[in-house]
């Protein structure tokens, strides 16, 4: 071997473990970690190397990977907790102030409902002047005498009934938002036969008096009557719902005293009635026993924009107000007279229906006074009263008429076209909670 191969062998090991050491310590920074802010305030890591990360969670600010000495070159972000997509942003902030400044009003309604006044449940008999009074009838088929008989002229005028309503109200900018439903519970008015007789003046003996149904032949005046010597009862029962929202504009001057807040709002009513009238007649010896039928339903449906102002005196202890409201109403009712058995036993059911579209304006009068028993709690008192016009009601809707030209006479007793104003008031009592 060579003097010159023997030195290149003897200083090699020692060049190359200098230039290790000189590389360790300068050019190569192992395992050390560079952070920077970001945009949002969190931080970010990046860390050189090539080993793989293990459980990528980051244990402290100054730690490693859990069982990683080296890192792979990758960019780490540690971000905030995921709190949905609406957190902090103006849709959730809205949401929650909307709620935070709610209002939730329960009131107890105590109303009554305008009923039939003088309505007579029969065609006018032809040469009789009043026939809710006695007077000698006969028998429609046969010509025969029953008696002397009366027809019902209905008066109920105490249609009292009870109801719940329910308002929440939200706050928005510049006023308040507020969304109402209520109902009435049905009322329910019968008039059996007794009651019937009891309306009489006359001394006639209860056998000789029998209830009537007087029917206009081909719509001219007629003497033309069923006569039921048995019993007659009639029931009649009404119900009333009803819905809105109104944005009520905040007064212009805050504060205690009085302030007028205009409204504006649509809301909707249905009103629903049915009738029915039961006759039963023996026949008196001459004819056919029947039972007939004659029953009638409305379904009102009001609905339409409405306007006005909320007139209210403030203290902090109590508060009194009043609110007039007017709706441009809409009624699209559809009105049925279904009969049964109507002149002869062996007369089938027979239904018509009628559809229309009327204007029924509408306006409503709420009187209340309020007591602020806590911050949270207050109770009042009221009174309301409603008017519709234009509405269809059950004991209106009836033709009492024959069609003699017709196959089966009883089609011509059938729906008719006949709108009347209705009216409810009554006092209301409740609580309402705010948030």
């Amino acid at each position: 071997m060579s003097r010159t191969s023997w030195k290149v062998m003897m200083i090699t090991p020692f060049r190359l473990s200098a230039l290790l050491v000189l590389l360790s310590s300068t050019v190569l920074p192992v395992g050390q970690k560079q952070s920077a802010a970001a945009d949002d305030g969190t931080t970010e890591y990046v860390m050189h190397g090539d080993a793989d990360m293990v459980d990528g969670e980051i244990v402290d600010d100054t730690g490693l990977f859990s069982g990683v000495n080296t890192y792979s070159r990758s960019l780490v972000r540690q971000l905030p907790v995921d709190r949905g997509w609406t957190y902090d942003s103006p849709i959730d902030k809205s949401i929650k102030n909307m709620f935070r400044s709610s209002k939730l009003r329960i009131d107890y309604l105590h109303w009554s409902m305008e009923g039939p006044e003088d309505v007579l449940l029969s065609a006018p008999i032809l040469g009789v002047g009043d026939p809710t009074e006695p007077e000698p009838v006969f028998d429609r088929s046969t010509g025969i005498g029953r008696g002397n008989g009366v027809a019902l002229e209905y008066n109920d005028n105490s249609m009292d009934t009870n109801g719940m309503r329910g308002v929440l109200e939200f706050a928005l900018p510049e006023g308040s938002l507020e969304w109402n439903v209520w109902g009435l519970f049905k009322n329910e008015s019968h008039r059996p036969t007794d009651s019937i007789f009891a309306t009489q003046s006359n001394a006639i003996p209860g056998d000789d008096l029998v209830v009537i149904t007087n029917f206009n032949i081909n719509g001219e005046l007629a003497s033309n009557t069923n006569v039921y010597d048995t019993s007659y009862t009639v029931d009649l029962n009404t119900e009333m719902v009803g819905t809105g929202v109104n944005y009520v504009l905040d007064p212009y001057l805050p504060g205690e005293g009085l302030r007028m807040r205009p409204l504006f709002g649509f809301r909707v009513i249905s009103l629903r009635e049915a009738m029915n009238q039961i006759g039963v007649d023996s026949g008196g010896g001459i004819g056919t026993p029947r039972t007939t039928t004659i029953y009638s339903k409305v379904e009102n449906r009001v609905f339409g924009p409405s306007i006005g102002a909320r007139a209210e005196f403030t203290h902090r202890r109590f508060s009194i107000g009043a609110e007039p409201k007017f709706t441009f109403g809409f009624n699209r009712n559809t009105n049925q007279v279904a009969t049964d058995q109507l002149f002869e036993a062996t007369d089938p059911r027979i239904v018509s229906v009628q559809k229309n579209n009327e204007f029924s304006p509408t306006f409503q009068l709420s009187l209340y006074a309020k007591v602020n028993v806590n911050e949270h709690l207050r109770c009042f008192v009221g009174y309301d009263y409603l008017f519709i016009g234009q509405i269809s009601r059950a004991f209106n809707i009836i033709d009492y008429n024959e069609d003699r030209g017709a196959t089966n006479p009883a089609t011509g007793t059938k729906v008719r076209q006949e709108n009347s104003d209705f009216s409810t008031d009554g006092l209301t009592a409740g609580i309402e909670l705010v948030w």
